[in-house]
C-alpha cells in the first residue's frame, strides 16, 4: 500500500502543525493579529507598544515575542534601546481572519 502523503508533503505537514502549535495559544495570536490589522502588514510595533495594547505585563509579552520571532513568524529589529517587531509571515493573517471567521459560528 502507497502511503497517504509524499515525504516532502509529509515535511510541509509537520511544519505546518509546528506553525499552528505556535500560535495555538491566545497571547501569541492576539501579537500576530496586533501586528498584521493595528499598522498593517509591513509596519512594526515597539515591545511597549504591543504589551501597552494588549494590556499585558511586559515580561508575558516578551517571552511571547521571543517564541514567536524564534519560531520565524515575527522579525525584529533594534533602534536605540527599543526593538520593534514585524510580521515575518503575512500570510499567517489570512489563517487568522478564518480562524476567526470559523470561531464567531460556533
Amino acid at each position: 500500500m502507497k502511503p497517504l502523503h509524499s515525504r516532502v508533503e509529509a515535511q510541509q505537514l509537520d511544519r505546518a502543525a509546528a506553525m499552528l502549535k505556535v500560535l495555538s495559544h491566545p497571547k501569541r495570536l492576539a501579537i500576530v493579529d496586533l501586528l498584521g490589522k493595528t499598522k498593517g502588514k509591513d509596519s512594526q510595533m515597539s515591545v511597549t507598544d504591543i504589551y501597552q495594547a494588549l494590556d499585558l505585563p511586559q515580561a508575558i509579552a516578551s517571552q511571547h515575542l521571543i517564541t514567536l520571532k524564534d519560531r520565524g513568524v515575527l522579525k525584529s529589529s533594534k533602534v536605540g534601546t527599543k526593538i520593534y517587531y514585524s510580521l515575518a509571515v503575512p500570510q499567517l493573517l489570512k489563517v487568522i481572519d478564518t480562524l476567526e471567521d470559523y470561531s464567531a459560528r460556533i
